[in-house]
């Protein structure tokens, strides 16, 4: 894993890559990242780099957060908008998504629930959050 970012790309797209469901969408889309505009930042293995970008570990454990290149963070459902937006065949859905903000604030709902209820994802051990232990890495 790079320890620092490409500066040729656009946005910082930050994920727990000790996830199988955040490292499956991860590869995907970087397969569809073909001109490279994204730096994808392992939060576990690039922690530092991402609190030198302003990005707590902990919330973004919790909810995808995506840094844009004029220095905005973007958060739960907006961070995917902000990622799609650079992905072919996403950009129409971050398109219509924004278009109607009754529609994206729906599916941002849905996507804070899918968090917080997927198989798995969230065990607290000691106050420390440790996403996947025990049978998200299958």
């Amino acid at each position: 894993m790079p320890t620092s970012v490409n500066p040729a790309s656009s946005i910082s797209v930050f994920f727990d890559n000790d996830c199988a469901i955040c490292r499956r969408e991860v590869s995907f889309c970087k397969t569809l990242d073909k001109d490279q505009r994204i730096n994808w930042i392992d939060l576990r293995s690039q922690r530092q780099l991402a609190a030198d970008m302003g990005v707590d570990f902990a919330a973004a454990m919790e909810l995808l957060h995506v840094l844009d290149a004029g220095g905005n963070l973007h958060i739960g459902l907006a961070g995917h908008l902000e990622m799609w937006s650079y992905l072919p065949g996403y950009r129409h859905l971050s398109r219509v998504l924004r278009r109607f903000p009754w529609l994206a604030a729906q599916c941002d709902r849905y996507y804070r629930l899918f968090t917080r209820l997927r198989p798995g994802a969230f065990k607290r051990n000691a106050g420390e959050i440790r996403l996947c232990d025990g049978g998200c890495n299958e």
